[in-house]
C-alpha cells in the first residue's frame, strides 16, 4: 500500500507499534497522520514528532470512535486507512474476573469492529481505504500466563478474516 498523501488514523498510537507505525507513515510522505490515545499527552508528544493531529480516543467507547473517524472525515475529507492498534495485556487464568475479559473484548475486539463499522461507509463512498488490526502472534497461537490476552487476540485475528 502506497501511504504518501494519504489520511491516516491510528488508535493506541502514543507508544509501541503505534508510535512506531506514526514515524514510517511520516517518512513515507501521509498527508495527515491521526494519533489517537487515551493518553492525551502521549497522542500530543508523538503528532508533534511527526507533525500530525492527537486526538483523544478510549477505544473502549465505540462512540469516541465513530466521532474520531466523523472527525477525521470532517477535517480531511476522508480517510484512506485506519489502524486499529491500541491494546493491553494482562497475566491471569481462570481466577481473571469477567469485568476484566468483557474490558479486554471491548478494547481487543469491539474497538475493531467499530472502527470497522464507521469508516467502511465512507471508505465506500470515496472509492477505497484499508482497515489494519493489530492482532499479536497470541492471535495465531496463545500467550501463556494471559486466557484475556489469548482469547481476545484470537477473536481479533477472526474478525479480520471475517
Amino acid at each position: 500500500m502506497e501511504i504518501f498523501g494519504k489520511v491516516v488514523v491510528i488508535t493506541g498510537g502514543a507508544s509501541g507499534i503505534g508510535k512506531a507505525l506514526a514515524k514510517r507513515f511520516h517518512m513515507e510522505g501521509a498527508e495527515e497522520i491521526v494519533i489517537a490515545d487515551r493518553d492525551s499527552k502521549g497522542a500530543s508528544e508523538v503528532a508533534a514528532e511527526v507533525g500530525g493531529r492527537a486526538a483523544t480516543c478510549d477505544v473502549a467507547d465505540g462512540d469516541q470512535i465513530r466521532a474520531l473517524i466523523d472527525d477525521t472525515v470532517s477535517r480531511n475529507g476522508r480517510v484512506d486507512l485506519v489502524v486499529s492498534n491500541a491494546g493491553y495485556v494482562t497475566v491471569g487464568g481462570l481466577e481473571v474476573s469477567d469485568d476484566e475479559v468483557v474490558d479486554m473484548f471491548q478494547v481487543h475486539v469491539m474497538a475493531h469492529l467499530h472502527a470497522a463499522r464507521y469508516a467502511i461507509p465512507y471508505m465506500v463512498e470515496q472509492g477505497g481505504g484499508w482497515l489494519l488490526n493489530t492482532a499479536s502472534a497470541a492471535g495465531l497461537l496463545t500467550q501463556i500466563g494471559s486466557l484475556a490476552y489469548s482469547v481476545t487476540k484470537h477473536a481479533s485475528v477472526a474478525l479480520a478474516e471475517w
